[in-house]
């Protein structure tokens, strides 16, 4: 059988649905699979399929710049896998969450305000649907000394597939109330973040 093999020595991550591996050929990107531990799924991967391809009959890869780049399906080890790119800073290393960035409290307030502005305004703009909002879902990628980005990686579209997801593929006037609902509920996990960094949790 022609596939790529996964193993643990590439497991980037663990997810509540899927892991998360180091492409075997490609450094640069990652492969998300189903885990499958797991009876019953919620079919992220192809719902993130979807969505993706739904954006990008819309939009260029550079225009979509705060969301991960995707490269579609690939057979692996643990059935068909989902190829992104690999998010890193300039530095080679690993970008880390955004959560870590507040609760460590990496980032001037100024720099804070700055990355949620320009990603509001590209989540609005685009008429992006960021689902599940955790700030554990996003990149804050170093782009150069000092300069960040940050990059949705999780949580796009919808979280199962059904009458309101293919709502929101046909009905930008929905889309658009979603969107502007979910920015309120971003905002929210924000300021709890901020919270458990200034109470020491």
């Amino acid at each position: 059988m022609n596939y790529l093999k996964l193993d643990n020595s590439l497991l980037l991550a663990k997810g509540g649905e899927r892991f998360c591996f180091i492409h075997p050929k490609d450094p640069s990107k990652i492969i998300k699979v189903l885990n499958p531990t797991i009876k019953v799924h919620n079919e992220q991967n192809m719902l993130e399929d979807r969505y993706y391809t739904f954006l990008y009959s819309r939009y260029s890869k550079s225009e979509l710049s705060n969301i991960t780049k995707y490269y579609g399906y690939i057979d692996t080890n643990y059935g068909k896998g989902l190829v992104f790119e690999r998010v890193i800073d300039y530095n080679g290393e690993n970008s880390k969450h955004f959560r870590e960035y507040l609760r460590n409290n990496l980032l001037s307030l100024d720099q804070e305000q700055l990355l949620l502005k320009e990603l509001k305004f590209f989540l609005e703009s685009k008429n992006i649907l960021f689902i599940d909002v955790s700030t554990v879902n996003l990149f804050c990628q170093e782009v150069s000394k000092n300069c960040y980005k940050l990059i949705i990686f999780d949580g796009l579209g919808a979280r199962r597939y059904g009458v309101k997801f293919r709502l929101y593929l046909k009905s930008d006037v929905f889309t658009k109330y979603k969107v502007k609902k979910q920015w309120k509920k971003f905002i929210s996990n924000y300021k709890r973040d901020k919270r458990m960094h200034k109470n020491g949790e």
